[in-house]
This record gives structure tokens, sequence and C-alpha cells, in this order.
């Protein structure tokens, strides 16, 4: 029986994409440097900011400082204005309201920095989850499974008994590290074919799709 469901936040919860995208295309012109187009952003984002910027300064050369510098004012922009271009997923809102009624417990577990996180998720899913870990000093960034795995200690749920839902092939490798029942979503930013490729054990076309699998494991 499942008593725990985590989740991803960007391509999985909300539909950041766009968000991402516009902040980062904007410091990059300001700076004098060529955009990506938004699409480009399912590649290049997924590991965080640091991931992010690692990968933006990989292909417009940009400076070790100059890097730093830039993904610093990126999560401050963001921040100051998180709800631009963002907005949940279809069915997310009572999926998470569903779980919680049958009494599984709710997370999010996110590379996404802390000041973004925490506002997105205090507007868009107030009193429907029970702990939300985004990345802060301290913190182990997956596909580390550390944070996963401290959840299912806090709420008593070993193994299998946890699903972990992501749409990057980096949350079914972390999913699978802490032992949990991994979902891919195919409403995120990657494909079904990736996510089975990376060891997904389920696949979640609708956020309906989650709340069946997480009412019928073990049964």
């Amino acid at each position: 029986m499942v008593k725990l469901c985590i989740f991803d936040l960007d391509g999985t919860t909300v539909n950041t994409l766009a968000s991402i995208a516009y902040f980062a295309n904007r410091i990059l012109e300001r700076e004098g440097y060529a955009t990506f187009p938004v699409d480009d952003y399912r590649q290049l984002a997924g590991g965080g900011a640091k991931k992010l910027w690692s990968n933006i300064s990989a292909r417009r050369g940009l400076s070790p400082e100059d890097a730093e510098r830039m993904k610093n004012d990126w999560i401050d922009e963001y921040a100051a204005d998180y709800m631009h271009l963002t907005e949940p997923y279809d069915g997310v809102a009572k999926m998470l309201s569903d779980l919680r009624a049958a009494g599984i417990k709710t997370a999010i577990v996110t590379n996404k920095h802390k000041k973004i996180v925490d506002r997105i998720c205090a507007a868009m899913f107030e009193g429907l989850l029970d702990d939300v870990v985004s990345d802060h000093p301290g913190m182990v960034l997956k596909p580390d499974p550390h944070e996963l795995v401290a959840l299912e200690e806090k709420y008593g749920a070993a193994g299998r008994e946890t699903l972990y839902c992501g749409d990057h092939e980096i949350d079914m490798i972390t999913g699978r590290r802490a032992g949990a029942l991994t979902v891919g979503v195919t409403w995120g930013f990657h494909t079904r074919e990736r996510l089975l490729a990376a060891g997904a054990d389920l696949i979640a076309d609708t956020p309906a799709d989650v709340t069946r699998f997480a009412l019928s494991a073990g049964k």
C-alpha cells in the first residue's frame, strides 16, 4: 500500500518551462548573449539553477564568474515575479486532494531554489502538501536520494510504499535509488521513451493515472 506520494515540481506539478526560459533569456539578452528558443530549455533545465546555468554557460561560453552572477540574478528576478508564465497542470490540485483524502501523505522534492518554490507552492497548492523540500544550503540535490529517503523515514513509508513522480531522467534515477515506485509523467518536459529508458516503473498520461496507481499499488 502506498503511504507517501512525492512529486517533482517543474514539468510534473507545475508548468514552468516558459517562465524558466523567460527569465534566463531576459538575463542573457541584457548581458549581450544570444537567447535560446523556449523548447531548448527542456534540455537545459533539470537539476536546479546551478545545472541550468552550467548548461547555458557551456553553450554560450560564459566565464565562471559571469555564470554565477547571472544564475543569482535569475533566482532573484524569477522569485520576484514567480507566477509569470507559470501555471499548475490540469488535474494536479485534484490529484493531491484525492490522495490526501485517501490518507496518503503528499510532498514535493525539487532542485529548484527554495526562494522560488515556497512562493509557487503557497500560491498554487496551499493545504495540499505535507512537505516541500527545495534547494537550500545543506540540501542534497537529486539524483542523490537523500531527501526522498528522509521523507520515507519521516512518514514510515519504506521502499515501494512510496510513489515518486517526475518528468525527467533525474527523477527516475532518484526514485529508484530510494527504492520507491517510480512514475514518469508524460505531460512534462521529457518523453515517454526517455522516462522508460531511465527506469520508470509506470507511466502516467494524466494526474488521475497517478491517483489510480497510488490507490491500487499493492492490492
